[in-house]
């Protein structure tokens, strides 16, 4: 990628406002009346990573979920972002995502300065089928077995995007007071 400098600060209100729906937004349901979970209004990415050239310790690894980024468009162009880390066994999960077209950038901090520098390793995920088009509210996107090649600035894996499941509440029952004998 050509020069390439950009905060993560300009993600920063995203990742609150993102933040704030999961916090009892209206995507959740605690001993719903009806019985019956409200409808999740975001977009759950999960996935795995399994493979890095050059090698590179998959905690070290950030995940960009950017929203319509234009054709052609880099991670510089991304106006809407997401932003999750991965753990030490190459997963991760990114909840309240908005939906919509999604591009997914696998990146390494070097410097660990919050900036995506020249010689930041970055990398798109490559979706052929264009399964990751139009993400729906209430649906998840799996990225599993994901290689990535920061040196040729790609990504591979097996995309699903499935419906997100609901999460099915049970009934409240009062817990007994004991009785004095």
């Amino acid at each position: 990628m050509s020069a390439r400098r950009r905060s993560l600060r300009g993600f920063l209100p995203v990742l609150l406002s993102a933040t704030g729906l999961a916090c009892g937004g209206p995507d959740i349901c605690l001993q719903c009346p009806t019985g019956t979970p409200t409808p999740t209004s975001a977009v759950t990415v999960t996935g795995t990573i399994v493979n890095t050239t050059p090698f590179q310790n998959p905690a070290t690894i950030n995940v960009i979920i950017c929203l319509n980024l234009p054709s052609g468009g880099t991670v510089q162009d991304c106006n809407q972002s997401f932003l999750t880390d991965v753990n030490t066994q190459g997963q991760f999960t990114r909840n309240s995502v908005s939906p919509g077209p999604e591009t997914i950038f696998f990146w390494v901090d070097m410097n660990g300065d919050g900036m995506i520098d020249t010689n930041d390793p970055i990398a798109q995920l490559t979706d052929s089928q264009g399964l990751l088009g139009d993400v729906q509210a209430g649906q998840t996107v799996t990225i599993a077995n994901a290689n990535i090649n920061f040196t040729t600035e790609t990504a591979t894996a097996t995309i699903t995007v499935s419906l997100t499941p609901t999460p099915t509440p049970s009934p409240f029952t009062p817990t007994p007071t004991p009785q004095p004998t």
